[in-house]
């Protein structure tokens, strides 16, 4: 059920229900990075109170001591300002290591602002317990070359659609290893904001692709997109409004594919 508060109204009329629908209830668990300071007003002209809010992913804490992590399906860390934070790297996450360990069945993973190539070492540490789950994968705002992304994109097996918004290319900083799988990638390939040079590594993917439809806004030179899958694509949808997110329909084309 997609009704959440249908869900939570249910649980709240027996054990019976709550117990039923608590796995659906907490499917979906969003941590964001607020970093926030509040001011409030002690003595008017003389001084100011500050609170700070709790450290980075705090609901990772308070999901883990309710007991609910091992039911999460879809997790998603981000900041909550994009444009004034700086990239996630292994150090923001290093205390939360337990709680994210406890997620075992994890399907959709959302990261925002991280830099990626600091995960590559100590990858399996970080998100290891994802590898034989995971089966959606978005990356927004992010850094990271077309060879880290792919890198990291090949360690879960399993993996059948892909978003990736708006990366940010740097010089690779640490020595990838030798790919030695690839996933089937035969779902969606979804991009907003990328540039030729992401587009030239994925069509250079080392297991090939094969998206059966692509969603793109404001995204230029998918050539080598179109390319790499011409063999499975049935379907594009093109969105030419500036967004993060692709596509809505009031602003976009789709092209049905015949094969």
């Amino acid at each position: 059920m997609d009704d959440l508060g249908a869900l939570k109204a249910c649980s709240l009329t027996c054990k019976f229900f709550f117990r039923a629908t608590r796995p659906l209830i907490h499917q979906r668990l969003v941590c964001s990075d607020s970093r926030k300071v509040h001011a409030k007003l002690k003595w008017p002209f003389l001084s100011r109170r500050r609170k700070r809010d709790p450290g980075a992913f705090e609901r990772l804490i308070d999901a883990d001591r309710l007991g609910v992590l091992p039911y999460t399906r879809h997790l998603t860390l981000k900041p909550d300002h994009i444009y004034s934070y700086p990239f996630f790297d292994p150090s923001h996450l290093q205390e939360y290591l337990p709680h994210l360990q406890s997620i075992t069945k994890l399907q959709t993973l959302s990261l925002t602002k991280f830099n990626i190539p600091s995960f590559i070492p100590g990858f399996n540490e970080y998100f290891g317990t994802f590898t034989n789950t995971l089966r959606h994968l978005d990356i927004r705002y992010s850094c990271g070359t077309a060879r880290e992304l792919s890198h990291i994109i090949c360690q879960f097996p399993l993996l059948e659609d892909l978003t990736i918004v708006s990366p940010a290319s740097g010089p690779t900083a640490h020595p990838l290893p030798a790919v030695t799988q690839s996933p089937p990638l035969r779902g969606k390939l979804a991009l907003a904001q990328t540039p030729r040079w992401l587009s030239e590594g994925l069509a250079a993917f080392p297991g090939g692709l094969n998206f059966r439809s692509l969603e793109s806004r404001w995204c230029t030179h998918l050539e080598p997109i179109f390319t790499a899958c011409s063999h499975t694509m049935t379907s594009i949808l093109y969105s030419w409004q500036f967004g993060d997110t692709p596509c809505e329909s009031n602003s976009s084309i789709q092209v049905p594919i015949a094969m």
